[in-house]
């Protein structure tokens, strides 16, 4: 368990990061800074699809000291995008990677299937029950917030980051 990671991560969603809405432009500035370095993030590629950035944020709060892009070719694109954290977690030499059926456990980044939309969004696993867990999320709604979800609907597998 990550108990560090699900306290930073509670605290980071609350701060209400959200992407432009129609009353407000984004304040999506200190996720899009983390990315300076990487080729394939801009304030506006984040404006949409923040979810990865958002879980990045909290690993870097953290301390766990994750690398802006991991450098091996089979993880496309830096860790702002969903995809890059999945790919690295199912890495032969990384194995961070756990099923659904393995269960959540505080601290994991959940990866949720794509909506209908084709999005993929991931979270910080803040609690577990028998039936639900609580997870800190970005671009929920284009907002980070603490939500509910559902234990077994709708999960592509954990990503379990060591401290």
């Amino acid at each position: 368990m990550n108990i560090k990671l699900a306290e930073i991560a509670r605290e980071e969603a609350r701060k209400n990061y959200h992407g432009d809405t129609v009353a407000a432009i984004g304040n999506l500035q200190p996720l899009a800074e983390l990315f300076e370095a990487a080729d394939d993030v801009t304030l506006e590629s984040l404006n949409t699809d923040w979810s990865g950035a958002f879980a990045f944020l909290c690993t870097e709060a953290a301390g766990l000291g994750m690398p802006v892009r991991y450098p091996d070719p089979r993880v496309c694109g830096s860790f702002a995008y969903v995809q890059a954290w999945e790919q690295y977690a199912r890495l032969p030499k990384i194995r961070l990677w756990f099923s659904p059926a393995d269960g959540p456990e505080v601290g994991d980044l959940v990866i949720f299937e794509p909506t209908e939309q084709g999005v993929t969004q991931m979270g910080v696993v803040l609690s577990v029950t028998e039936e639900s867990m609580d997870v800190a999320i970005g671009n929920y709604h284009n907002h980070s917030a603490v939500v509910e979800r559902p234990l077994f609907q709708n999960i592509r597998g954990y990503v379990r980051l060591e401290e």
